[in-house]
């Protein structure tokens, strides 16, 4: 957490004064760029994309409000963030996509914006979210979407939300009822789960097997943070640092 001086004295007293800060820097500097996109009368025909890379981390001030998890993990918390695309001479201001999409789609929709003809045999997991912004194409992007991360993964599929952490089991979720992913529907709805477990053992053959793995320090502490979420409890420890 770095943040300017002067950028500080702005926020004294502020409960996240480091964090503040620094998104003011931000803010300012996305300023920039767009003033000189302007500058330079090229803004109209410029799109820009701005997300997080992952959600909030537990150690920098962030707060995921009522998502569980945080950076590095399955949960809602770990990978939930905003994606704003902006292309004011060719897209409608004020529109908001409520549905799955994936910083995937970046490349897709780029692509298409710039005219650029895809090799019918480039497989690309990302979607042209061109039709959607414009409202020229209803309903969501992606009927599902899998993460893996080594031993975790999950799967979303419309509402429905599937965790898993190998050797230990998998709980599943109904974010629209339960955003906070707090009660395991494995006993409620077997049947959809079994669905979406196939969904996802079939995506899985399509992947080869990870290169490297967290190491021998981080490996332990990442299933022990997975364990207790999907328990519904407190980790005892997020971080080398942290445990006893």
């Amino acid at each position: 957490m770095e943040a300017k001086e002067e950028d500080l004295a702005k926020f004294k007293g502020h409960p996240r004064q480091a964090l503040a800060a620094m998104t003011w820097s931000l803010d300012e500097n996305i300023g920039k760029v767009v003033q000189a996109l302007k500058n330079k009368g090229v803004v109209e025909n410029t799109l820009i994309f701005f997300l997080s890379d992952n959600g909030g981390a537990h150690n920098n001030q962030s707060s995921t409000g009522p998502l569980k998890g945080w950076k590095g993990n399955k949960f809602e918390g770990g990978h939930r963030v905003p994606l704003v695309v902006s292309w004011p001479g060719q897209l409608p201001s004020g529109n908001s996509l409520d549905s799955l999409t994936s910083s995937l789609d970046i490349f897709s929709t780029a692509v298409k914006a710039a005219n650029i003809e895809v090799d019918d045999e480039l497989i690309l997991d990302g979607v042209n979210l061109l039709p959607y912004l414009r409202k020229a194409k209803s309903g969501p992007p992606h009927e599902k979407l899998f993460w893996r991360k080594l031993d975790e993964s999950a799967v979303r599929m419309g509402n429905k939300k599937l965790i898993d952490l190998k050797g230990f089991g998998s709980v599943m979720y109904d974010l629209k009822n339960d955003l906070g992913e707090t009660f395991d529907l494995t006993r409620v709805l077997p049947t959809e789960k079994s669905q979406i477990e196939q969904e996802y053992l079939k995506w899985e053959t399509e992947l080869m097997k990870p290169l490297w793995d967290e190491g021998p320090i981080w490996m332990p502490i990442t299933r022990h943070i997975h364990k207790s979420l999907m328990s519904n409890e407190e980790p005892e420890y997020k971080d080398p640092w942290g445990k006893k």
